[in-house]
């Protein structure tokens, strides 16, 4: 797999996340553990968003 799809991967996991954390379907017992799942979800956006811009950088070089 290459970088862009696995940065791409990345980046759905962590929507997914934060949509499934935002309409109640991931069981969090408290708002402080409802906050905590969102900021799991937006590591992995950006981490996802940084894999692919750094890759897009190297093929443009």
């Amino acid at each position: 797999m290459n970088k862009l799809a696995f940065g791409m991967g990345l980046s759905v996991i962590g929507i997914l996340f934060v949509c499934l954390t935002i309409m109640d379907v991931l069981p969090a017992s408290t708002k402080t553990m409802k906050f905590v799942y969102i900021g799991i979800g937006w590591v992995f956006i950006i981490a996802g968003s940084v894999v692919r811009f750094k890759n897009l950088k190297s093929k443009q070089q």
